[in-house]
């Protein structure tokens, strides 16, 4: 998917060394030891980065009226901060505000999408204020945003913690966000909405298109029926255009039912990474159905969300969940550091891909199916009914051979960074570790 220029990243590096912060240890990135620390540590410096950029957006982009909406964001987020930082923290870690600041990072600068730039900072402005005021930590008098009179720019206001996605329409004049409410202006008085409320919206928010969209799927993990990710329709794989919100005809429940089996075969058979990927994963966005195979995607831009389709097979889809979630585990890395000097070229054939792909990508297959094949292991090991099965066995070889493959060619050609020296450590100790295990699949099993 869409990442950073590798130099942008290694300046970003240097700067973390300027400031004596220590470097990253990725020595258990890609399955979790006992007490892991390696994703607490990527988690904490991506935030630290959230609240760096989040106050420092070029203001001059902005209409008057967006830049003072802007400017009483980052007042009321501070005045939060410096009284209690986790809350705070909390507010830039949902994956509905991270996404759009971001976008911005990737565009404040000359050569940047200036209008696009404006538009996800009037949005992502609105968001933290609404998460401010579902968390009450916004005083009495709440803040007002006006409304440009003109030419009204869309928004939806979305918030996983109110369960609400609400778009504005442009009868609504002014927007006051107050602890635990917001009021709508509009001609015919104003619309209250207590944010902690799970009732059913009033008629009025309804007629906009206002739902409540999250589901829950484990506590902290929603399937979520709405999506702010600006770059869901840039697709980078060939057999795919596009990520559109599409529940496939099926019901809510059947996707939470598929989604809750995902999670408790990780939770039985791979513990440790269950409880690490609740760390890391807030929303699955559904993209459809289809009996034959499935595409799932995820973004650098777009930590803690994922995109899957639905599909009949469960240990296709808790491939696909563990996969995603790897792939944003990974990502909030890259984000902090390039992992290796030559990620973007040449190119190399993946062992799961049909296009020619840079190491950058053939690093994203290894991460991701490394933990897939320990969930094979582990659930052969516990004689899981489903590891009798020759096509289980079958697909469990093929796994097996793609990552050593793949590890093989990332371990013979990558360059590391200081930090992706450390990783690429990890990588090798599972390709040694899978090397016995190639020989234990079953012959008969793989043809």
């Amino acid at each position: 998917m869409a990442t950073r220029p590798a130099q942008g990243q290694a300046a970003e590096a240097r700067a973390r060394t300027r400031r004596g912060q220590r470097p990253l240890a990725l020595d258990d990135l890609t399955l979790p030891d006992p007490g892991a620390r390696s994703l607490r540590q990527v988690l904490s410096r991506q935030v630290r980065r959230w609240e760096r950029a989040f106050p420092a957006m070029p203001v001059r982009l902005l209409a008057p009226g967006d830049r003072a909406l802007y400017v009483a964001s980052v007042q009321a987020w501070r005045a939060l901060a410096e009284t209690d930082r986790a809350r705070a923290a909390h507010v830039l870690r949902m994956p509905t505000v991270s996404v759009l600041i971001e976008c911005a990072l990737r565009h404040v600068g000359p050569q940047g999408d200036h209008a696009a730039l404006a538009t996800w900072l009037r949005e992502l402005s609105a968001l933290v204020l609404l998460e401010l005021a579902v968390l009450g930590a916004l005083p009495e008098a709440g803040v007002t945003w006006t409304r440009e009179a003109e030419g009204r720019a869309p928004l939806t206001l979305r918030s996983v913690s109110a369960n609400l996605a609400l778009p504005l329409p442009d009868e609504v004049t002014a927007v006051r966000f107050g602890p635990g409410l917001l009021a709508l202006e509009r001609a015919g008085g104003a619309l209250q909405l207590a944010l902690g409320d799970p009732a059913p919206l009033p008629a009025v928010a309804q007629s906009w298109g206002a739902t409540r969209p999250y589901h829950v799927v484990v506590p902290g993990v929603f399937l979520a029926l709405s999506d702010n990710n600006p770059l869901s329709d840039f697709e980078a794989h060939p057999d795919k255009e596009g990520n559109q919100l599409d529940l496939g005809d099926k019901p809510v429940s059947a996707w939470v039912e598929s989604l809750r089996t995902c999670f408790a075969l990780i939770d039985t058979h791979l513990p440790e990474l269950g409880k690490e990927l609740r760390l890391i994963a807030r929303l699955i966005i559904p993209v459809g159905w289809d009996p034959e195979r499935h595409l799932s995607a995820s973004y650098q831009e777009y930590i803690g969300a994922i995109y899957l389709t639905l599909h009949p097979n469960d240990m296709t889809m808790v491939e696909a969940v563990i996969h995603e979630f790897q792939h944003n585990k990974i990502n909030a890395a890259f984000n902090l550091d390039p992992l290796l000097r030559n990620a973007f070229s040449p190119l190399f054939t993946s062992p799961v891909r049909p296009d020619p792909r840079p190491l950058h990508g053939v690093i994203l297959a290894v991460h991701a199916f490394q933990p897939v094949a320990r969930l094979y292991e582990q659930m052969r090991e516990a004689q899981h009914p489903w590891s009798k099965n020759p096509s289980w066995n079958r697909r469990f070889g093929v796994i097996v051979d793609k990552i050593r493959d793949g590890a093989a060619t990332v371990l013979h050609n990558a360059e590391p960074t200081p930090v992706g020296a450390r990783y690429f450590a990890d990588m090798r100790r599972w390709d040694s570790h899978f090397a016995s295990v190639a020989v234990a699949v079953p012959s008969e099993s793989r043809g």
